[in-house]
């Protein structure tokens, strides 16, 4: 029989370290703005948030970890922001009556002081005239970063929270703007007898299918939880415990979600993100120096603890999302974000359970042994790059 070679055996390592490096530092390729929307009878006005992280991605820059471009110097981030004019423009699409409106900024407001990238934000006042009697809805979309790849194959997803109102009018509805979906917002200079029953009727529906896909993406795009999740069904011999063990993470992750969307409990990104990586890094070897555990209960209690630790990082790509909503709407979202984040794990576990499956069927044993202990060594050097990357962001670029 064949044996592999001390270089061919180590080449997965070596496979896997080159993978990540090749990456960002960032398991989330997210950008989340916002923007307040006002309807006037002859103009549309828009007061947008722009973080300064999309501002220096779309110069030209790159964007390093947390922190390390919020002590850029402050002169250099203004004059990328006045450039920024033209992009914004370019980028954000305002239709009304099947034609595309021309807008113009009318202003830019620096941030007070500078912290961290996606953090600090400059505010763009822009006006967009109508012509004729004002609309019933106006169509928004962006393309924000569009041409910019966060990495290979993958590009950024920049959102914007918007607040809309009628000018003159006190009632304001929240809509999540993201990347290349249209929205048409309504801009209540119709009839309200003929626009509240139809708005009341929709504002569900649209706020559980908007976060629902902000859900989904937050978790396909992450790839620190997917390494996770797929340590965890890589050990796993039956269906029913990989139901087991995925089942103590959802509890989990979703408890601590719902406690730091209501405020409850929340711990710094100081700590949740290490321990993310951390928890990788663990699954990953347990699965090779101590397999026996990964089919006992040890290992859904480890599902279940580390599981809590990733519901407060989910938490992050949903707080800003859902600011300005009110509170029917905040559980219509975390019930929809939650269900999305699971159909976004599924999406990799369920094929990458069945892939072992069959492997296990037709190779037996050997397969079995060979896809645990490879694949866990590629996902266990990821995740002490992640690791790594995480500890000097927060301790060392602060």
């Amino acid at each position: 029989m064949l044996r592999p070679q001390p270089a061919m055996r180590f080449s997965p390592f070596l496979l896997s370290l080159l993978v990540c490096l090749a990456g960002p530092a960032f398991g989330h390729p997210f950008v989340q703005n916002s923007m307040w929307v006002v309807f006037a009878e002859d103009r549309v006005r828009v007061a947008a948030n722009v973080s300064v992280k999309e501002i220096l991605v779309a110069s030209g820059r790159e964007v390093g970890a947390e922190g390390e471009d919020a002590k850029y110097e402050a002169e250099a981030v203004s004059v990328a922001a006045e450039k920024h004019r033209e992009y914004l423009l370019r980028n954000l699409h305002v239709t009304a009556g099947g034609r595309e409106l021309t807008g113009v900024v009318t202003g830019v407001t620096p941030p007070i002081a500078f912290t961290s990238g996606d953090k600090t934000f400059f505010q763009f006042e822009l006006e967009y005239p109508l012509a004729g009697p004002p609309p019933a809805g106006v169509t928004f979309r962006h393309d924000m970063l569009h041409e910019f790849p966060y990495a290979p194959g993958q590009a950024w997803d920049v959102s914007y929270v918007a607040r809309v109102k009628r000018a003159g009018s006190e009632e304001v509805s929240s809509w999540l703007l993201r990347q290349n979906q249209a929205s048409e917002l309504p801009t209540g200079w119709t009839s309200a007898a003929v626009t509240a029953p139809a708005t009341a009727s929709s504002q569900g529906w649209r706020t559980f299918r908007e976060y629902l896909q902000h859900g989904m993406w937050h978790i396909l795009t992450g790839y620190d939880h997917l390494l996770f999740v797929s340590a965890l069904v890589l050990a796993t011999l039956s269906f029913w415990e990989m139901v087991k063990v995925i089942a103590a993470f959802t509890a989990a992750h979703t408890l601590t979600l719902a406690l730091s969307v209501f405020d409850i409990f929340r711990l710094p990104a100081s700590i949740v993100e290490p321990v993310i990586a951390l928890s990788i890094v663990f699954v990953a070897l347990e699965n090779v120096f101590a397999p026996r555990r990964a089919h006992s209960r040890i290992r859904l209690a480890i599902a279940f603890g580390f599981g809590l630790i990733h519901g407060l990082g989910f938490a992050g790509g949903l707080l800003e999302a859902m600011e300005g909503l009110p509170a029917l709407g905040i559980w219509i979202a975390l019930a929809a974000f939650s269900l999305g984040v699971e159909i976004g794990h599924q999406v990799v576990v369920l094929p990458l359970f069945g892939l072992l499956a069959l492997g296990r069927r037709g190779l037996r044993e050997g397969f079995q042994r060979a896809a645990v202990r490879y694949g866990s060594g590629v996902i266990s050097v990821c995740g002490v790059y992640y690791l790594f990357v995480s500890v000097h962001e927060q301790f060392f670029l602060r």
